[in-house]
């Protein structure tokens, strides 16, 4: 198992230098480059300079916005406490945030066609490789020099260049992202465990992947996990401790497949919990 704190880190700017740089990161959790089932948690900070234009993904995105609003194309804003899901093949945008500071829980994770996610070390070599052969401009790469597209998608871009061949994009099994707004949902009573409370989310794809909002409310306890599944698990709120670990508000925590940890509540908690498929053993 695997815990990182938000609290005990400093924000890194100058990130996603292929969306404009504006972006400044506290990388949380991440899984193993090169395998299917790789991905990325982090908490993103912008004042304005994101950019990109209408694309899509051969991953999986998952958003959660903190604080602020977060554009997803014109006239359509993921607000303060909703959470998003952006499939694989699905596009969306442009975007181009305001001058104002938002801040955003994002995972960023293989999907269910198998392409995996590049890791931020792949991404960084092959970003500042083709700054020496071409420019990125408003989530845009175009290029001056050496072989491929003169203008394209900027991940697109770095994809290529991390692997080497084109990006063929996986099926699209949804026609737009998904935005939820759990303050609608109804907290549900788990009647197997006292001082729980549920929000189920969403179920998506045929892996299965799982969104939901936990409650535990003080002194109350929950043992998360799953014997062929990772699990995600985002402190929106509260504190505790899970074993021998103490977690806070936007603390992470990664329960591999086949472990189980039981998350302990000082005070009422909101726990965000993500439930990603093992891709790499359903093959």
């Amino acid at each position: 198992m695997k815990f990182a704190h938000a609290r005990a880190m400093e924000w890194l700017g100058g990130e996603e230098q292929h969306r404009g740089g504006g972006l400044a990161v506290k990388h949380l959790l991440t899984g193993e480059e090169n395998s299917p089932d790789n991905y990325r948690l982090l908490m993103g900070r912008d004042n304005g300079g994101h950019e990109s234009p209408r694309h899509r993904h051969n991953f999986d995105q998952v958003r959660m916005t903190l604080k602020g609003t977060l554009s997803l194309a014109p006239g359509k804003d993921l607000h303060e406490g909703q959470v998003g899901y952006f499939p694989e093949g699905t596009p969306y945008g442009p975007q181009k945030d305001p001058l104002a500071e938002r801040i955003a829980l994002v995972l960023q994770c293989g999907g269910a066609s198998g392409a995996g996610y590049i890791s931020t070390r792949q991404m960084k070599e092959a970003t500042r490789a083709l700054a020496e052969e071409g420019e990125f401009k408003g989530g845009v790469y175009y290029r001056r020099e050496g072989n491929g597209r003169r203008q394209q998608d900027a991940y697109e871009a770095v994809w290529e260049r991390c692997n080497g061949r084109k990006l063929d994009y996986p099926p699209q099994r949804y026609a737009e992202p998904i935005l939820m707004t759990p303050a609608s949902f109804a907290w549900v009573a788990d009647a197997a465990v006292p001082g729980l409370e549920r929000k189920l989310l969403g179920v998506f794809t045929e892996r299965g992947t799982r969104l939901e909002m936990i409650r535990l409310l003080a002194d109350g306890a929950v043992a998360l996990g799953r014997p062929d599944a990772r699990v995600l698990v985002f402190a929106v709120a509260g504190a505790g401790t899970c074993g021998g670990e103490r977690w806070f508000q936007h603390s992470a925590a990664e329960i591999a497949p086949g472990e189980t940890a039981r998350f302990a509540a000082a005070e009422t908690a909101e726990l965000l919990v993500i439930t990603l498929p093992a891709i790499a053993r359903i093959g």
